[in-house]
């Protein structure tokens, strides 16, 4: 048996102490919202080793860039685009609603306001059809990235076709998620970089000194496709068979995609330039490959041939763990934000589709007061069986009782998995985008969401909504009042990790 001595164990103890009083001053200084800040003090104090290795690998508040990116990128992409707008062309007759929705998103350098040409609504099989029709006409250049980059038949026909536009001479640069993609081998990519195209991963998860070398829970969560930089789609999808409807279980993935032309694009790219930045050090001029542009000027120069477009207006909104404001704050949750400002000032209704739904408590209590004021609220979430996060779907459903007991409805999707993201208010606001209505992706993911103020792309949007809402079945009051005691503790426990998830 060991013994002891005196003086080691004070030794010890006094070790324990500054390392519980360091780890506290920590987490406090990083200003996280008190119940994270609570439960990483914990963690860290009462399970000091495995707290420690967990909070070097997921627990740190901002990601940062590499020094050469730091040094590089002077001005991000988004900010230093800010200017390129054609707000002289905006509608007379706004209204306070929208006038008080792009104050707001003017405040954000990150996320200027522009006009498209086109908008199209496009679901899984047609936008996947349109994907691959505007890769096949590419001239000049594609920049695309996705979460998930399955090696399935989705996958190969896309490589594919990637690779013949490469072989052309068209400049490819594909980009996606090594947690997302992390059952798809690396072989998969070799004939798109054997035919001159470029493919990076998002933080990779090698080892490197022995650490690694990207954050496990910062991921890039974004699904884009720039070409020729006038033609842009972005939204829910993921490559895979599944998203396209044709997977060998016969599982059914509703989702959305948008198809943009003209200006607005300039924001997408721009997202993508940074995340490219971030993944190799090496600044794309969003200028550059386009023979119609003037490819000598910087990114950060005005660009020599002006905006025209005059069609809906369009705010690209990115949102992740290491932007900032332009006063230097804290910018990871600005979709968070938007989300709440723009519930805030609904009049007629709110209607959300989201595939995993845990509201941090500023979205819980305004869409609670929405529904107080007597604005229509609609919640549209999968069915527990169909979600492919069971947890989820289960932290999920501990948060209708709070929402039904004031009037907002909570609708579950029959037919399969709904894995779109998108907002309706009133009569004049749209959202498509990448963020589900969950802790990680207001606060941890690097997301993207469009943001349309236009009345006609919020009316097709709305459709949409009605035809994805005669496929669910509501959630009555009666239905959580008999739930049965097994089923609200498993809610219950989801709930208590709903931060993790």
């Amino acid at each position: 048996m060991i013994e002891w001595s005196q003086e080691l164990l004070l030794a010890i103890e006094i070790g324990l102490l500054a390392y519980g009083v360091f780890a506290g001053i920590t987490i406090v200084l990083e200003r996280r919202r008190p119940a994270a800040t609570l439960a990483w003090i914990l963690v860290l104090v009462l399970v000091p080793v495995v707290g420690l290795v967990a909070y070097l690998l997921i627990g740190r508040r901002k990601a940062r860039r590499s020094r050469r990116s730091r040094r590089r990128l002077r001005l991000r992409p988004t900010e230093a685009t800010a200017e390129i707008a054609n707000l002289e062309a905006s509608p007379e007759t706004m209204t306070p609603q929208v006038t008080g929705l792009l104050h707001l998103a003017l405040s954000h350098s990150a996320a200027p306001i522009r006009h498209a040409n086109g908008v199209e609504i496009l679901r899984p099989r047609p936008a996947f059809e349109a994907i691959e029709l505007a890769i096949a006409a590419a001239q000049h250049r594609i920049h695309l990235q996705f979460y998930i980059w399955r090696g399935d038949s989705t996958g190969q026909r896309l490589i594919e076709l990637l690779t013949e536009r490469a072989a052309a001479g068209v400049k490819v640069r594909l980009l996606y998620d090594d947690i997302g993609s992390i059952g798809t081998p690396l072989r998969h990519f070799e004939p798109l970089q054997a035919a001159g195209g470029e493919v990076a991963r998002f933080g990779p998860l090698r080892l490197r000194f022995a650490r690694p070398s990207g954050r496990l829970d910062f991921r890039n969560h974004r699904k884009l496709l720039c070409i020729d930089g006038e033609l842009g789609f972005t939204g829910g999808l993921n490559v895979g068979d599944e998203y396209r409807g044709a997977s060998r279980s016969g599982r059914v993935w509703n989702d959305l995609f948008v198809r943009m032309t003209g200006d607005a694009v300039l924001g997408l790219e721009a997202v993508f330039v940074e995340d490219w930045l971030t993944a190799t050090d090496e600044l794309v001029e969003l200028y550059a490959d386009l023979p119609h542009r003037d490819a000598t000027r910087s990114m950060l120069e005005r660009p020599s041939t002006p905006v025209t477009s005059t069609g809906p207006l369009v705010q690209i909104i990115p949102s992740g763990p290491d932007q900032t404001r332009r006063r230097g704050e804290n910018n990871a949750s600005v979709i968070a934000a938007t989300f709440v400002a723009a519930i805030g000032t609904a009049l007629e209704r709110v209607w959300i589709v989201t595939p995993y739904f845990i509201p941090d408590e500023p979205l819980i209590l305004i869409l609670q007061t929405a529904a107080m004021r007597g604005v229509d609220v609609k919640i549209l979430v999968p069915n527990p069986t169909d979600n492919d996060l069971r947890l989820v779907a289960w932290a999920a459903r501990s948060y209708y009782d709070e929402l039904i007991a004031v009037g907002c409805e909570i609708h579950e999707y029959r037919p399969g998995m709904i894995h779109a993201k998108y907002m309706v208010i009133d009569d004049s606001v749209a959202m498509i985008g990448s963020a589900n209505m969950d802790v990680r992706s207001l606060y941890l993911n690097y997301e993207v969401t469009a943001m349309f103020y236009d009345g006609e792309v919020t009316k097709a949007l709305a459709q949409v909504f009605l035809d994805d809402l005669a496929d669910g079945v509501q959630v009555c009051r009666k239905d959580r009042t008999d739930l049965r005691l097994r089923w609200r503790l498993a809610e219950g426990f989801a709930r208590i990790l709903s931060p993790l998830l």
